[in-house]
């Protein structure tokens, strides 16, 4: 379900999905109150929402539909980016977020990513932090090196290298930089 107030954004987003075969678009809605109403009568695995919407914002809707639905996966996609915000996203309850600027194949890893959560499969989605801390680790740099250019802890790095090695099934830093740089 792509839920999005801009009829022109759900509308791409569908366009955007007819090209990925793993992704079948079952329904749109326009706020939250559009998505507890459809969820009585539409079954889906994943929500793809705004989190800022006219009526019911994106994470104003997540304890409705986790309580009615539980098995429902919930991807917050925003204009606005940051850790905080990131971290304001998962705190609602979202399984994943994406940047509404993020590239398409991001966007479809968030939503596959997502839906594995519920099959059992592994869950391969990171966090804008995660995804940061990998990408220094794919170039070689130390964990003292990640520290002082994310402004983290050693030991807080050191955890989401740990983190970012568990979601991805990788055993150390070159396995981690080699599934990077293959992507």
């Amino acid at each position: 379900m792509i839920v999005d107030d801009d009829p022109l954004v759900r509308s791409g987003l569908r366009l955007l999905f007819r090209a990925m075969p793993e992704i079948t678009v079952v329904t749109e809605a326009a706020d939250g109150c559009d998505v507890l109403r459809q969820l009585t009568q539409i079954p889906v695995d994943v929500i793809l929402s705004d989190v800022r919407m006219r009526t019911m914002h994106g994470t104003a809707m997540i304890p409705s539909v986790r309580d009615r639905h539980p098995g429902i996966r919930i991807v917050l996609m925003s204009c606005t980016v940051g850790a905080d915000f990131v971290e304001h996203a998962r705190n609602a309850g979202a399984d994943a977020f994406v940047p509404k600027t993020a590239p398409a194949e991001q966007i479809r890893d968030a939503i596959v990513g997502a839906a594995s959560v519920g099959s059992g499969r592994p869950r391969r989605v990171l966090t804008e932090r995660e995804s940061a801390v990998a990408s220094f680790v794919a170039s070689g740099s130390s964990n003292a090196e990640i520290s002082d250019a994310l402004k983290l802890s050693p030991n807080t790095v050191k955890t989401y290298v740990s983190r970012v090695m568990a979601k991805l099934e990788v055993e150390n830093r070159v396995q981690l930089a080699n599934l990077l740089h293959d992507r």
